[in-house]
């Protein structure tokens, strides 16, 4: 007459926890490079490009044709946060 969980599911619950923190951990790094190296490439984009107006249109043009829109929003966003 005791509510507690078997044994095993106590052992389920813990690994699956902790395999989901793990994920977490590992995406975050994960997001944080990748946040990381498009700020880069936002920043030198000015080496491609010589006019710094030029280059922020032609990011935007390049962002539209490459037809992912959550990336392309990454990419918006992050010239924002960088400008």
């Amino acid at each position: 007459m005791c509510d507690r969980p078997e044994p095993d599911s106590l052992m389920t619950e813990f690994v699956r926890e902790r395999s989901i923190r793990r994920t977490v951990k590992v995406l975050e790094t994960k997001r944080k490079r990748i946040r990381e190296e498009l700020e880069q490439l936002i920043q030198h984009l000015d080496l491609l490009v010589p006019s710094s107006a030029a280059s922020s249109d032609l990011l935007q043009e390049a962002i539209g044709r490459i037809g992912d829109d959550a990336f392309g929003q990454l990419l918006l966003q992050l010239m924002q946060e960088v400008k």
